[in-house]
């Protein structure tokens, strides 16, 4: 274990044209600049395709438009569009306003599939038909259409000229106020979190940071820097630097091995949690030699290697692990290591205990280019007894599991997400030694349930514990406060809570580390000899005869002492 880890032929050629797209929000317009008013933004075109000033639907003042200049060979061919991301088994409903100024003219409002970046087939209706709305009226006239997306995650919507016919040519046709917006039904999945990283800072309210060397034998320091762990331009990047050399330092666990990076690891431990649904990642991901990131949960109740009290919850494997996306970088970029990830699950009553589907990983490999050429999505679908991983939304794994007590009793409870940039290891070899700067660039990390998975989630949550009163604490230097006041949980189970310094760790001075400074109220004396500062209390309510099965709820919150 390495890693607690868009018939119209001739625009089907039109496929390696670059479009905007957004990220999708639930229960809204789905469109980027739906009416234009932004000019340009969100939109991309062929052949003239193009912002109007002059016509506008409505009270606005532009529109798009694909004007009489778009010719090509003699024929009127030219489009304005914009791709969409859209999620799985959902019916969509797409409307927008449009019109020509030449009678007779006619364009399409249509739709193609974009998968992989690619423009594909056309969208068709429920009867099988295309999509397709003629725009054959001098007057503005709303169209609309409906569509599944089954298994697509991509819509280009355009507006297109196409035809000899002498009137098209001679037009210009219009098109504003376009909306696309997901119809509700009992099989749509409804977005219930996400970060899309559009702000300045980490939202501390949904992650934490894993720091320090944790495990295996790789060769990163992970660090809270912002030059390793930071926002830009929508991205949450965890960056890879150089050590400085007076803090670089033998890998504890394999002293052949020298952590000479830093890099970045976050997770929603206490924060966020999820059990059942879809949780997707966009990212872009690093290549090279060694170069080893990974999106992945573990469960809620683990202990994090030793900074929650052992009583507390469980530890690694019991705990469960997801491996949604892990790659393996090689040295020369076309290699299979950047082309390909790996799915994987970990489970078992112990240490050393291999689960039925424990360690049989599948690997997808992208059948051109690497992950590194641009974004790509990676999710699981995780249901009472089965997991689905996807790549693309593709199906690349599925586990069944119903017939393996260990693995339900393990991996029917809530886990958290964790994203990590890993240097080398023992799966990925020594790290190279030139990769300060490599960059895993994450879009959103999203979480949606269907009905079915909400459903079976109440259920296991009105069996489980509960935490409740928990709270941020603020106390003066060599106070001793009594950190369960008004802190309950459902009957039958105890309480109690860990304090670590994760909030005060050094990214400098060799090999640093987050440690356990209080092990629960037993200790609560320790808590006067804390200085100053920020610590993070970490609240558990568990059963006091714990076994691999038993459940446990965890909520963090910061502990912080003045002078």
């Amino acid at each position: 274990m390495e890693k607690k880890r868009f018939s119209l032929v001739i625009l089907v050629t039109v496929c390696c044209m670059l479009f905007a797209s957004h990220k999708v929000f639930a229960d809204t317009n789905l469109v980027k600049n739906w009416d234009f008013e932004q000019g340009e933004a969100g939109w991309t075109s062929r052949n003239k395709g193009e912002i109007s000033s002059k016509v506008s639907y409505g009270n606005g003042k532009y529109s798009g438009v694909v004007p009489a200049t778009a010719i090509t060979n003699n024929k009127a061919s030219g489009y304005i569009g914009q791709v969409i991301d859209v999620k799985p088994n959902t019916t969509y409903t797409v409307s927008a306003y449009a019109k020509t100024d030449t009678e007779g003219a006619i364009g399409y409002f249509t739709a193609r599939w974009f998968d992989n970046n690619t423009q594909g087939e056309l969208v068709k209706n429920s009867s099988g038909a295309a999509v397709d709305q003629n725009v054959n009226t001098t007057r503005w006239k709303k169209y609309t259409f409906t569509f599944h997306s089954g298994n697509h995650r991509k819509v280009l919507l355009q507006l297109v000229k196409w035809s000899d016919d002498e009137r098209t040519k001679k037009s210009n046709i219009y098109i504003d106020n376009v909306e696309m917006k997901a119809q509700s039904n009992q099989q749509s999945y409804k977005e219930i979190w996400r970060d899309d990283f559009d702000g300045t800072e980490l939202d501390k309210t949904n992650w934490g940071y894993e720091l320090g060397s944790i495990r295996g034998i790789e060769q990163q320091h992970y660090v809270r820097s912002k030059e390793n762990v930071f926002l830009r331009d929508g991205n949450l990047i965890l960056r890879a630097t150089n050590r400085a050399p007076e803090d670089q330092y033998a890998n504890p666990r394999d002293k052949s091995r020298k952590v000479i990076y830093n890099s970045g690891s976050v997770r929603t431990h206490g924060k966020k949690e999820f059990l059942y649904g879809r949780l997707e990642v966009r990212a872009k991901l690093p290549k090279g030699q060694g170069v080893f990131p990974a999106f992945w949960t573990l469960g809620s109740d683990f202990t994090l290697d030793g900074k929650i009290h052992s009583a507390q919850g469980h530890g690694w494997p019991s705990t469960g692990e997801i491996d949604i996306m892990e790659l393996v970088g090689e040295q020369n970029p076309l290699s299979r290591g950047n082309r390909t990830v790996y799915q994987t699950l970990h489970y078992g009553q112990r240490e050393k205990d291999n689960g039925k589907f424990a360690g049989n990983g599948t690997a997808y490999s992208l059948p051109n280019g690497t992950f590194n050429d641009d974004y790509h999505t990676f999710a699981i679908d995780w249901y009472k007894d089965h997991i689905d991983w996807l790549v693309d939304n593709k199906v690349v794994r599925s586990v069944r599991y119903s017939d393996d007590e260990t693995a339900r009793k393990i991996l029917n409870k809530p886990q958290f997400a964790q994203l990590n940039l890993a240097m080398g290891g023992a799966w990925p070899g020594p790290v190279g030694q030139n990769l300060a700067g490599t960059e895993f660039a994450i879009d959103y990390v999203s979480y949606s349930r269907n009905a079915e998975q909400e459903k079976q989630a109440q259920e296991y949550y009105a069996n489980a514990p509960k935490l409740n009163g928990v709270r941020n604490v603020t106390i003066s230097k060599g106070q001793i406060p009594d950190l369960l006041k008004g802190i309950t949980a459902t009957p039958g189970y105890q309480v109690d809570y860990s304090i670590d310094n994760e909030q005060s760790f050094q990214d400098k001075g060799g090999n640093t580390s987050v440690d356990l400074l209080v092990k629960g109220q037993a200790e609560k004396n320790k808590i006067a000899q804390l200085k100053p500062g920020v610590y993070n209390i970490h609240y558990s309510a568990y059963s006091s005869n714990m076994t691999y099965e038993s459940k446990v709820a965890r909520k963090t919150v910061t502990l912080t002492i003045t002078e």
